[in-house]
Order: C-alpha cells, then structure tokens, then sequence
C-alpha cells in the first residue's frame, strides 16, 4: 500500500477563491485566476495563461467575507504545469506579505 506523504515545513491548506496577479513593467499587466492552495510560504494557482518561472508579481487574493481586506503579496513563480483546455497550474513561493 502506498502512503502519500509531503514533507513540508507548513502544512497546505485548499482553498478555491479568486486571485489577480499583476506583473510586467510597473506590475501594470493583470492575470485573473484561482487560488487552490495556500501555505506559510507558497501558494497554488491555476491560470488560463502561462507567466515565466522566475517572474516577481504581485498578488491580491480575493476573500468572500467582506470584514476582512484582500491578502496581498508579493510572489515568485517557481514552477508551472500545463492544464486541459490551455490552463496551468503555477506554484510560486512568497516573497513578502503586505
């Protein structure tokens, strides 16, 4: 029997909410995705396009309840895994939260 497991110094929570990316020149180019999963020091995306490993964006990650403001940071995307229908799944490790 296999067993599945990850070790990681902070555990991976699943999440499903909406993230804007924002890279290029002055972080002026906007990317729409989801946010699958976050942990202390990386987060899990998919998005319909591809963003270069290595490329600084910053994020905002959307939150339904509206007494709390948006989670921002600043990210560096570390790996990338093409997806059905021209998606991806991008990994990328934070860098600095705001």
């Amino acid at each position: 029997m296999a067993y599945a497991y990850e070790k990681r110094d902070f555990e991976r929570v699943k999440v499903k909410t909406a993230i804007t990316l924002y890279n290029g020149a002055s972080f002026s180019r906007e990317v729409e995705g989801i946010c699958v999963d976050i942990s202390d020091n990386g987060i899990g995306l998919v998005l319909d396009s591809v963003i270069a490993i290595g490329t600084e964006c910053r994020a905002k990650v959307h939150d339904a309840h509206k007494n709390q403001g948006p989670f921002q940071a600043l990210l560096e995307i570390k790996r990338i895994q093409p997806l059905e229908k021209g998606r991806c799944l991008v990994g990328a490790s934070i860098l600095e939260m705001f």
